[in-house]
């Protein structure tokens, strides 16, 4: 944690929480959920234009996933180490080529990769509202106020409500592809707020820099690749990528029980019963909410079904959401406010 948060003085009352910072911190929280819920609605409409059959547009929400699944720890750990501003700044002007490039993909794979570059770009909003929090209680002296963690949970949860409805109504007046061009302007909303809005922070110096853990983000990021893709696709003649998966997961954990400044250190998992319940949690609920959310969507919009604008899944999005916070105790809220297990992987990784 730099200094320089401790140090400024751009808080109207030095013993309170800076109000200032609530308008980016939202904005940056709610880019990846909206296009998680969004693109829910637009698999068969773009199936339909590219003439690809469902096998293939599934990779439009694997691409995101997988993108943020590797980018959002590397990013809290850079985040950690260079300050939120500047990986904000990044991330939404990420957010808005993606924009641009799902706006006028002339094929699939085009909006693959969209969907791949706005999956690292959004992944920056969570660790950075996690850090500038961290950082207003370490300048404050004070806890987190229970109302700034409420604001980012209940946005977090609306956005996915409010996905499926907000995706037809754009496609109903602007097509597919205006799926895309959203975040356009949530980009040009970041930037400014977070140009106004965010602390500048020092350069780490050289030594930090040189801490950063390459190796465990590489086996990290290979665990992460060969899982998913034969998952996506089990198949006897792909027997070697659950190898693969199996041993760069086993390579992982041993190297970051022995590495001073892991990536991800999983000595905090150690006999830490709530945590590890947590993140089965989080597994369970989203493994359930998102069958729900592209594979009933999907069937909303066939021909037999009455409501192909997305609005059925109000009810039962809201109840998916809603029903794990109502059942768990006070120290499982802040995961109750992520939604999926990849945005709290860098609570596991907290630098001094």
């Amino acid at each position: 944690m730099t200094s320089v948060l401790a140090r400024r003085g751009r808080a109207a009352d030095g013993d309170c929480f800076d109000r200032s910072l609530l308008t980016p911190m939202l904005l940056g929280t709610i880019l990846n959920p909206i296009n998680s819920s969004i693109i829910a609605v637009s698999l068969v409409p773009i199936g339909v234009a590219f003439g690809a059959p469902a096998t293939e547009t599934a990779w439009l929400v694997s691409a995101l996933y997988l993108a943020t699944a590797i980018g959002q720890p590397v990013v809290g750990r850079l985040i950690d180490l260079f300050g939120p501003r500047r990986l904000f700044l990044a991330g939404a002007a990420l957010t808005g080529i993606a924009g641009v490039l799902g706006a006028f993909a002339p094929a699939l794979w085009v909006l693959v990769v969209a969907r791949i570059v706005l999956g690292f770009g959004t992944c920056a909003g969570y660790p950075a509202a996690t850090y500038l929090i961290r950082g207003e209680a370490d300048r404050t002296g004070r806890d987190s106020p229970a109302g700034v963690l409420t604001a980012l949970a209940v946005a977090a949860q609306t956005i996915v409500v409010i996905g499926p409805p907000l995706g037809g109504l754009l496609i109903h007046v602007g097509g597919w592809r205006a799926t895309f061009a959203i975040n356009i302007p949530l980009a040009v909303a970041c930037l400014v707020a977070g140009l106004l809005q965010l602390p500048k922070t020092a350069m780490p110096q050289r030594e930090k820099t040189s801490g950063l853990d390459i190796p465990g983000i590489a086996l990290f990021t290979a665990l992460l690749l060969t899982a998913p893709l034969f998952l996506m696709n089990p198949q006897a003649a792909h027997w070697y990528l659950p190898v693969l998966a199996v041993a760069a997961g086993a390579v992982l954990v041993m190297r970051e029980l022995h590495t001073p400044a892991p990536f991800l250190d999983v000595r905090v998992l150690g006999g830490n019963s709530p945590l590890l319940a947590t993140y089965g949690r989080v597994m369970l609920t989203s493994t359930v909410g998102y069958c729900l959310l592209y594979g009933f969507t999907q069937w909303l919009e066939s021909p037999r079904s009455r409501w192909r604008d997305g609005s059925a899944l109000i009810a039962p999005n809201h109840a998916n959401r809603s029903l794990p916070t109502w059942a768990n105790n006070r120290r499982s809220i802040a995961a109750a406010g992520c939604g999926d297990l990849q945005r709290i992987l860098p609570s596991t990784n907290r630098s001094n």
